[in-house]
């Protein structure tokens, strides 16, 4: 018995980072491709980074609201299969785009698409793992395939695709694997997690401000809203500029650029599987902590590198392993943290932070900025926001189940003091 649910638990993980990586396609497409967007539809700093935000605030709301429609109805699998069908088609829909206006319109469906699927995926991948390692588990799941799809294969293939037929064919391919994965889901998971139908009870069916309110009193789960807005800005920031800062700046070559880029899925999977690994062993926070305040090395090492790729590619290398917290401030923290029966509205509202701050608010003012001062000064805000990351986590409270002496069948719901 305990072999099958292993066994269910790695299918499960296997799928669930394959959706994560697609998801992460189709979202950074249009990151990767932005210097052909933008040399074809002719557009601004600002219309760069009001495209990112589009895409995030449709995340954002639909990321806590669907959250909380999982948690109350227990759909999450029909949720989860309807969002991979839906995303995949309308990355497809961005190659269509004839300017802005139409491009902004597919970026906006495809995050509405798009919201449920991280909060859904970790919900579930908590439900499903070992106490033992639930960190493990749920930073791969989230960082593997987003970044070896995603972060590292993504900017390659985009970018060869781009150059050899158009940024528009490499839209249209972004939506193939997708549509294959969502049958593969259908067909796997179970209909109705049992752990998650023992674990709903009555605060399943609250409203949705009475569940938010009640959520905002857990200090684990208010500090990781914060942190993760304001971390996700630190990258969103990065992902939405530095293509454009390579390339206008440094000098670099398109393609070279994607090579760049491509760095960072190497340091997304690395550190996604090492820092909530080692969470695991030694605790959430000094691990968050620690690794917030290394968020500073990143830009500063890009400012100051000469412009070769192969310095600029070791400093986002080593600069973005810091993205493995990921999962632990926008999954387990808040998983360990939230009461029974609103653990996908705690991972949601997180995520929706995580959007609204990081992929709404920052990316619009960033381009402010990068027409104003310089592309130079996206960076420097990426500096800071690190900093207040760092200072953030030191009011987290410990979560994980060794550090806390936590016997492994009491639950999600490890740390809930207000």
């Amino acid at each position: 018995m305990a072999r099958g649910r292993f066994g269910y638990e790695t299918g499960l993980l296997i799928l669930l980072s394959l959706a994560n990586g697609f998801v992460a396609l189709d979202r950074l497409s249009a990151t990767f491709l932005s210097p052909y967007i933008v040399a074809d539809l002719k557009l601004s700093n600002t219309q760069l980074g009001l495209l990112a935000a589009a895409l995030s605030i449709a995340v954002a709301v639909s990321s806590v609201l669907l959250g909380r429609v999982a948690d109350a109805t227990g759909k999450r699998k029909l949720i989860l299969v309807l969002a991979t069908i839906l995303f995949s088609l309308f990355s497809g829909l961005s190659g269509l785009a004839a300017g802005f206006g139409a491009l902004l319109i597919a970026r906006l469906l495809l995050g509405l698409a798009e919201g449920p699927m991280v909060p859904l995926s970790q919900a579930i991948m908590a439900d499903e793992s070992n106490p033992a390692r639930r960190g493990f588990n749920m930073g791969l799941m989230q960082m593997a395939g987003a970044f070896l799809i995603g972060g590292m294969a993504g900017p390659v293939i985009a970018t060869m695709v781009a150059d050899a037929y158009g940024w528009r064919a490499a839209f249209f391919l972004s939506a193939l694997p997708g549509l294959m994965l969502a049958v593969a889901l259908y067909l796997f998971m179970r209909r109705d997690p049992p752990r998650a139908r023992r674990l709903a009870g009555e605060r399943a069916v609250l409203p949705f401000g009475q569940a938010v309110a009640l959520l905002w009193k857990v200090r684990n789960v208010r500090i990781s809203i914060l942190i993760a807005g304001f971390f996700s800005a630190w990258l969103m920031v990065q992902n939405v500029f530095l293509p454009v800062y390579l390339t206008q700046v440094k000098g670099l070559a398109p393609s070279t650029m994607g090579w760049v880029i491509g760095m960072g899925g190497i340091a997304g999977v690395v550190g996604g599987l090492a820092l909530p690994a080692l969470s695991d062993r030694i605790g959430r926070k000094p691990v968050i902590t620690v690794a917030c305040f290394l968020g500073i090395a990143a830009p500063l090492m890009i400012l100051a590198l000469p412009p070769a790729p192969v310095p600029l590619g070791l400093a986002v290398l080593f600069g973005w392993l810091v993205i493995g917290i990921a999962p632990l401030y926008c999954g387990v923290i808040p998983s360990e943290s939230a009461p029974a029966g609103l653990v996908t509205s705690a991972i949601g509202l997180c995520m929706g932070s995580g959007e609204l701050i990081g992929g709404v608010i920052a990316p619009s003012i960033a381009g402010r900025a990068a027409d104003m001062f310089g592309l130079e000064s996206t960076l420097w805000i990426c500096v800071g926001l690190a900093v207040l990351c760092g200072l953030l986590c030191l009011w987290l409270e410990e979560s994980a189940p060794a550090a806390c002496r936590a016997e492994p069948d009491q639950g999600l719901s490890i740390t809930s003091t207000p």
